[in-house]
């Protein structure tokens, strides 16, 4: 009789409800149960998800099939905005700022009362940017929410989705919204995803209150059967030398991961191996939830009577993609913002009001957020049924007015260097941005004052104006161990200001125009050569102007170690002056005017998902006289430094007014952050700037010398800077080998002529 009892309302079941966990990438087996579901003909009427659970079971609902989902998984989309990484055919160069040493910044906001609101970047509140993935959330659910017209309940299938209110400490269920926010909101794992703020209420991650929501399944759609897919387990005990299961126990609420026997099924699987972050194993976790699925498919098909036809499934869904609104934008609608910021935002994302496609909305998109003066832009995509069209709401925010930067290099030798710097940025109908940054340290200090404002039109363009002073202290060696009695080969001191106009030209790169005026000084001993310890007592100086123009295009993931990109750049400049010679007993003028060329290419491609191999170039031709003797002209004469620790040390094989030098990085990944790098250089000038022997100077003949340069380096770059162990050497002068670590950026203004 009780089997009787058990069997009847089951035997009669219509309609089925699935439960999602959350679970992070565990989660990605509840494919393998929808495959498995679909292609054996159960129905899934209803479906309620946590985080993970929430974003397939979301996928899903708006129409798409198993596979489909699975190869949104594996693309790079999927990569970009799980990592917060951006696609580097969407990095908008010409925004980009000069880079600068810092790794610490301090906000401050000032606001209407004048009054100053200090935060702190040195711990980020999240891990992960949600650049990328305020963007793709709009192609991803803007056309299935406007169908639905934020119901949920007219979705492909009926959905759930839960989050949770850390103020209020409360699951939120959301039945209606905007389908991507919701979401964002319920995958939010703590501090490694921004929240976000849905009815001006801070969101979380679903699982922290409810991981597995059966009673929001039971409550709001009453199923006559429920399938359970539970990928996830309740916290186990903290550790005292584990924070992570400190924080778990700290943060979320035990979840009950049953479903009663009289309900449905519950699917679990063994996913003790998998981590939480760990998308890379696809293929394996839909296979384990497709195969826990099938062993219990006998019992499924028993209690579920009722089957729905691959047939009949992909007609129902082909009709209600077919609903689908073209992704097409007319109306741009900023929030955020006052009116004239607006009217920035507008000038630069959109013009004269025409339709545009999600081509063109991913373009303005990553302009846009590439601003130094915006710290982020959430666009939502409304759709407007009186014109067909999509309405695109962008909610800008803004950032800090005033920063404090600190920054520099730690070093084991004398380029140990501090910088600190000062920025205020002002957003109106324009950009405007003035900035002060100072750098210490025995080899390298200097003051640079710089504004730059940027003009919003249908070609966008900018002014830029910047002052110069710095000073370069050049000593005999750059041993590992810093020595205070390393005497001081030669000092070189400029002061200059420049003037110029930039514009961009694709999305990687930008071209400037400008001229400048500069006084540069070169301290040196006179005539008996590099590493003398008898002083220095003579000095060249020169009073030069410049017109230049400049075309480059960058994409690397890292200022100082890059190990993907590329960064191309090339200029032409013409220089007019005066150079004057001072002995100590007299001085010696000359008028000079030059051409100097200079292409440069760095270049990383990949090979194997560890193995990456990068590609160096650089071509230099200047028909620059001879200066009045040997050190002046080597001094002068553009030199090739490709490495941070090249940049520290004057290496006079190294210099010539014409030559090419050819590069070679194989590198391998140990980890994401972690690699070792292998550089090799060749180095070869047209004509060597060659010394006689009362320090005269005179060219050789072509092509008669040949340099070259190995280093090798561990390299851990992390979030704020990079940390490095390296060891090099340099083909002359013989037995020239240099050991060193650097903790931080090692980073230069660029010389006047450079």
């Amino acid at each position: 009789m009780y089997l009787t009892i058990f069997l009847l309302p089951l035997l009669s079941a219509q309609k089925v409800g699935l439960v999602l966990s959350g679970g992070g990438a565990k989660g990605i087996a509840h494919i393998g149960v929808l495959k498995a579901l679909e292609e054996n003909n159960i129905p899934v009427d209803y479906i309620a998800g946590t985080s993970m659970g929430a974003i397939v079971g979301s996928l899903y609902a708006m129409g798409y099939t198993p596979d489909e989902i699975i190869d949104i998984f594996k693309s790079n989309d999927f990569k970009y905005w799980s990592s917060g990484e951006i696609e580097s055919n969407y990095i908008y160069y010409y925004r980009n700022g000069d880079h600068k040493p810092d790794f610490i910044k301090l906000k401050f906001k000032i606001n209407k009362q004048d009054t100053l609101d200090i935060r702190s970047k040195i711990l980020p509140a999240y891990l992960v940017s949600p650049r990328q993935m305020n963007y793709a959330f709009v192609p991803l659910f803007a056309q299935a929410n406007a169908v639905a017209r934020g119901n949920f309940d007219s979705l492909f299938v009926p959905f759930r989705c839960v989050a949770s209110d850390i103020f209020r400490k409360e699951t939120v269920i959301f039945r209606r919204g905007v389908l991507g926010d919701v979401i964002r909101a319920s995958m939010t794992f703590p501090f490694r995803f921004k929240p976000i703020m849905i009815d001006n209420n801070l969101l979380f991650d679903g699982g922290i209150y409810n991981n597995f929501p059966v009673n929001v399944m039971r409550d709001d759609f009453k199923p006559d059967f429920m399938i359970g897919s539970v990928v996830s387990n309740n916290p186990e005990k903290p550790d005292e030398q584990d924070v992570m299961t400190q924080i778990e126990n700290m943060i979320m609420k035990h979840t009950n991961y049953d479903i009663l026997k009289t309900e449905g099924v519950l699917l679990r699987f063994d996913l003790k191996n998998i981590s939480t972050f760990d998308f890379s194993r696809i293929d394996e976790l839909v296979k384990i939830g497709y195969d826990s699925t099938m062993h219990n498919l006998a019992e499924i098909k028993l209690r579920v009577p009722r089957s729905v036809s691959l047939t009949e499934l992909s007609q129902k869904r082909k009709a209600f993609r077919s609903r689908f609104p073209a992704l097409k934008f007319q109306n741009v609608i900023v929030e955020g913002v006052d009116s004239l910021q607006k009217r920035y935002v507008e000038r630069t994302f959109h013009y004269d009001n025409y339709v545009f496609d999600l081509k063109e909305f991913k373009q303005a998109y990553f302009k846009l957020i590439s601003d130094d003066k915006i710290s982020e832009v959430i666009p939502h995509a409304i759709y407007n049924p009186a014109n067909g069209l999509f309405d695109l709401v962008l909610n800008v925010k803004t950032e800090d007015h005033l920063k404090v930067l600190f920054g520099g290099n730690i070093s084991l030798s004398n380029s140990n260097q501090a910088y600190v710097g000062l920025s205020y940025q002002n957003l109106t109908q324009y950009a405007q941005t003035a900035y002060l940054d100072a750098h210490f340290g025995r080899f390298y200090n200097a003051l640079r004052l710089a504004t730059r404002i940027d003009i919003p039109t249908k070609l966008n363009w900018y002014l830029k104006l910047s002052l110069t002073l710095h000073k370069f202290n050049y000593m005999d060696g750059n041993s590992l161990f810093f020595d205070n009695s390393q005497p001081t080969i030669f000092k070189q001191t400029e002061a200059y200001g420049k003037f110029c106009v930039g514009f961009p030209f694709t999305m990687n790169g930008r071209m400037e125009f400008g001229s400048g005026y500069g006084w540069l000084t070169d301290y040196y001993p006179r005539n008996n050569g590099w590493g003398t310890t008898s002083g220095i007592n003579e000095k060249s100086t020169y009073s030069t102007g410049c017109v230049y123009g400049r075309m480059e295009s960058y994409t690397l993931n890292h200022t100082m170690y890059a190990t993907k990109g590329y960064n191309y750049s090339t200029s032409i400049y013409l220089f007019g002056g005066v150079e004057n010679f001072n002995s100590g007993t007299n001085t010696i003028q000359k008028t000079e005017v030059w051409l100097q060329y200079r292409a440069k290419m760095d270049r990383y491609f990949p090979v194997l998902p560890q193995f990456s191999m990068g590609l160096y170039g650089e071509l230099v031709y200047s028909n620059r006289n001879l200066l009045q003797n040997y050190t002046a002209s080597i001094i002068q004469a553009p030199s090739f430094h490709p490495t941070p620790h090249s940049k520290t040390v004057f290496n006079e094989a190294f210099s010539a007014n014409q030559f090419a030098a050819i590069g070679l990085k194989p590198i391998y990944n140990l980890s994401k952050q972690l690699h070792i790098r292998e550089e090799l250089y060749g180095f070869v000038p047209y004509k060597t700037i060659s010394r006689m022997y009362d320090n005269a100077t005179i060219y050789s003949k072509p092509f008669n010398s040949f340099q070259f340069l190995s280093e090798t380096s561990l390299v851990l770059n992390f979030k704020v800077a990079s940390a490095t162990l390296f060891v090099n050497y340099y083909s002359s002068p013989t037995r020239n080998w240099n050991f060193g670590v650097n903790i931080g950026f090692l980073l230069f203004n660029s010389k006047f002529m450079e």
